[in-house]
């Protein structure tokens, strides 16, 4: 598995902070948006596809030791999100727990995030072994977002009391609506609001937030996305 770190991104979204990208393999099957699957991620397609392409196929990018020693190079304070495609450490749907401490670890001077559809709901011995990783990796002080498909998987989620939640919503979702059971979810105001990048807003690094940030589908395959969203 190869690991890229860019120190600033030039991705209007996220703003001028540095930005990781990992391996695909690193994507779990379980995922609804991947590859192998209905497809619809949105690094999957555009400018994002070909660079995550050639960091998965081992053109670009670096070994584990390598990438870590990177990290430990951001600036104390910074934000930085890590990856803005492929997923926590680990193949497949299993998170490797020595891994993710160690980012945890690399990270500590720094602010970093994170975003996980590895699987952390039920009784196996993956899920639970995921959510033992996560939680040690936020008490280190790296926030690892839970990726909710719909507002019920959201509330699911968010019931574990383990970290911070997002969510898909469909397109044309409002600014700020409520899951099943009552939880707020508010749409990233990076999608919301004109001028606002992540590195302006820090709402996904907060680890002990309540509200559920929603991201609205876009990209070439938010139809496909909207569907999962909607829970098709």
């Amino acid at each position: 598995m190869n690991y890229h770190l860019s120190l600033k991104s030039g991705n209007e979204k996220t703003g001028a902070i540095p930005v990781s990208t990992s391996s695909a393999s690193t994507c779990p099957p379980s995922c609804p948006f991947n590859r192998s699957s209905a497809g619809g991620c949105y690094a999957a397609s555009g400018p994002l596809s070909w660079h995550w392409a050639k960091v998965s196929d081992g053109r670009r990018g670096d070994e584990w030791s390598d990438f870590l020693a990177k990290v430990r190079r951001i600036k104390p304070g910074n934000l930085w999100r890590h990856n803005q495609a492929g997923d926590l450490p680990g193949a497949g749907d299993r998170i490797n727990r020595r891994k993710l401490e160690q980012l945890a670890i690399a990270s500590q001077h720094a602010r970093g995030y994170t975003y996980t559809h590895k699987p952390v709901l039920g009784i196996g011995k993956t899920a639970s072994r995921n959510r033992w990783a996560i939680a040690a990796a936020i008490r280190k002080g790296f926030a690892v977002n839970l990726s909710g498909n719909d507002l019920s998987h959201a509330d699911q989620l968010a019931a574990l009391d383990l970290a911070p939640v997002v969510v898909i919503l469909p397109e044309r979702s409002p600014e700020t609506m409520y899951t099943p059971q009552g939880r707020k979810v508010i749409v990233c105001p990076a999608q919301s609001r004109d001028g606002v990048t992540c590195a302006t807003c820090q709402l996904c690094a907060v680890k002990t937030r309540s509200v559920i940030v929603g991201f609205r589908a876009h990209g070439q395959s938010r139809k496909k996305v909207e569907a999962v969203a909607c829970g098709e």
